[in-house]
């Protein structure tokens, strides 16, 4: 056997993507404020570009173009902009500084003078890993570990944060949350202890001759201590806010009109590029300039990227009106007439691929008559009804959940299996399993919990 080195021609076929192609790519994926972002650094890398910002809407009406033949609802938004009033006051437009939970208890942890470096820390970790409802869900044994110190210095910790205000913050669980509230507390109810501790569902439910003949007490004194506790914050962090205001640009406009919907692709608020003519007449006038080359470059390079603009707009408004097509039920009647979608049956609509479909609705919203919602929303999977070819669509599933569960009744709510019964006896048939899940997706807590306190 022959081992060595040898030459030879191999012909294969395989996909390469070009710098244009990539470009293209790139900026259909964009937002609309990454684009902004995009265009300002290509503005300043590229000197023959010329870059401006035009009156919003201005820009906003010479962009629309409409797709008849679809009927919905019609809703009307007005917006208010300065037009040299005396009474316009520019200060009136800045935002308010909402406080959130986490600079509230930090603040109060910076005047703990006594506090160790190491008691600092772990308190500034503890107060960063507070769910939404002030509560604290963390393990004090992987705590201890994670900081490599006593199980014992944790739970130190947690007391000195459960003193801060507001009281019941850090708690593990709502019955913990309101020990604390009670433990506080200026007027001390041992019956209210003792209820708080074991029998919150009773006196969800109102049984008070249950607890008066366990504990061997009158009604009347359940009764007061249920009031007592009823003047407790179940919720103590309620008021704060949570998370930083997010200004979201929609990238596409839905709006119905006579005709049927006009559609909007948004360029507003993207800057307008256009290749300077100083640059243009500096090529013809001077042949024999050394720059020529240079200069031919980034104009070669400008007018990829307007043309990858082009192609982004066009792109995302052959997308949009093909939902809009293929969604005429939910711009009728709203989130309940939505219907299972996929990107797949966009792209074999427009020929294209499940990627560039992919890339034409990420990080994308759409304005519409019924609220903004991101373009992905869009596409959701959908359960077949009993002997009927039709589908539902799990967003509109979850939709009537939501429905159903705000108009139960809270003294006897739906269960799971109720819940079930009543889509059967709509021609859906849907798991127990598949409608808890649906409500822990939707954040609604089981029957158990939602009975009224």
């Amino acid at each position: 056997m022959q081992v060595g080195f040898e030459l030879y021609q191999k012909q294969t076929l395989k996909l390469s993507l070009t710098p244009e192609l990539q470009q293209s790519i790139k900026i259909l994926q964009y937002s609309t404020n990454d684009l902004i972002d995009f265009l300002n650094r290509q503005a300043y890398e590229n000197p023959v570009l010329e870059i401006r910002f035009e009156d919003p809407l201005a820009s906003l009406s010479e962009s629309s173009i409409r797709i008849p033949k679809i009927n919905s609802l019609k809703r009307s938004s007005k917006s208010k902009s300065f037009n040299g009033d005396n009474d316009y006051n520019p200060i009136n437009n800045y935002s308010i500084n909402t406080e959130t939970l986490e600079s509230h208890l930090l603040e109060q942890l910076s005047l703990l003078s006594s506090l160790k470096a190491i008691e600092r820390k772990v308190l500034q970790f503890l107060i960063g890993n507070l769910n939404e409802y002030g509560f604290l869900e963390l393990d004090a044994n992987w705590t201890a570990s994670h900081f490599s110190v006593s199980v014992e210095e944790i739970e130190k910790m947690i007391q000195v944060l459960q003193s801060l205000d507001p009281i019941g913050v850090g708690a593990k669980d709502l019955t913990d949350c309101l020990l604390i509230q009670l433990r506080e507390h200026e007027i001390r109810n041992e019956m209210a202890y003792k209820i708080v501790r074991k029998h919150l569902t009773d006196i969800a439910e109102k049984r008070y001759r249950k607890i008066a003949a366990l504990y061997k007490v009158t009604i009347q004194e359940v009764q007061e201590a249920a009031d007592f506790i009823r003047t407790l914050n179940p919720r103590p962090v309620s008021h704060f806010s949570n998370d930083l205001t997010h200004y979201i640009i929609p990238d596409v406009y839905v709006e119905k009109e006579k005709e049927g919907f006009l559609i909007t692709v948004n360029d507003s608020c993207t800057p307008k590029l256009s290749i300077s003519p100083f640059y243009k007449d500096h090529i013809a006038l001077n042949p024999v300039n050394p720059a020529k080359d240079y200069i031919k470059g980034h104009i070669n390079d400008a007018q990829l990227l307007l043309k990858g603009l082009e192609q982004r707009q066009m792109t995302l408004y052959k997308v949009a009106a093909t939902i809009v097509d293929q969604q005429q039920e939910f711009f009728m009647k709203g989130i309940t007439g939505l219907k299972p979608m996929t990107l797949k049956d966009i792209s074999e609509k427009l020929q294209v691929h499940e990627s560039t479909i992919s890339r034409a609705t990420s990080n994308k919203y759409i304005q519409t008559p019924h609220g903004l919602f991101k373009l992905r929303n869009f596409f959701t999977r959908g359960l077949n009804r009993v002997n009927s070819p039709a589908a539902e669509s799990t967003t509109t599933i979850k939709e009537k959940i939501k429905v159903l569960i705000a108009a139960e009744d809270k003294i006897k709510p739906f269960s799971d299996q109720k819940l079930c019964q009543i889509f059967e006896n709509e021609g859906m048939k849907i798991s127990r399993r598949t409608i808890a899940k649906y409500r822990e997706d939707l954040g609604i807590p089981g029957s158990s919990k939602r009975r009224r306190f």
